[in-house]
């Protein structure tokens, strides 16, 4: 498949947000919980696809929101033990390119506002 030539449709993309995000999702009890773990796993994707998705970005990224050590390390290593293999390289490389184009990138604005994170120390509350 020659990822120049791939569309991918918004349905598509859905299905490889909630397969990335699945195991974040999968914990969560409460509503409270869920909202809070896909509003965390969009902060981590926006990282994904720009490509700055470092161990140092997503721990600065991570102490903004989580604020302990212990929690940051595990968001951490879920991110990258879980949530990024559930993508394949290709979809990733197909994503990048995909959220390239600026109107593809400003799309992700409907997500709204997640700053709420920020004042919510406890993630699983």
């Amino acid at each position: 498949m020659n990822i120049e030539n791939t569309n991918l449709t918004d349905k598509k993309i859905n299905e490889l947000f909630d397969n990335y995000s699945y195991p974040m999702v999968k914990a969560c009890i409460t509503e409270l919980q869920k909202e809070k773990a896909i509003a965390l796993s969009k902060i981590l994707w926006l990282l994904l696809i720009t490509g700055t998705d470092t161990e140092a970005n997503i721990y600065i990224t991570l102490k903004d929101i989580l604020h302990q050590h212990d929690r940051i390390v595990s968001v951490g290593a879920l991110y990258t033990h879980k949530m990024k293999k559930a993508l394949t390289k290709k979809e990733m490389q197909m994503l990048k390119k995909y959220y390239e184009n600026s109107e593809n990138f400003n799309s992700l604005k409907e997500w709204g506002d997640m700053t709420f994170l920020k004042n919510s120390y406890i993630l699983y509350a």
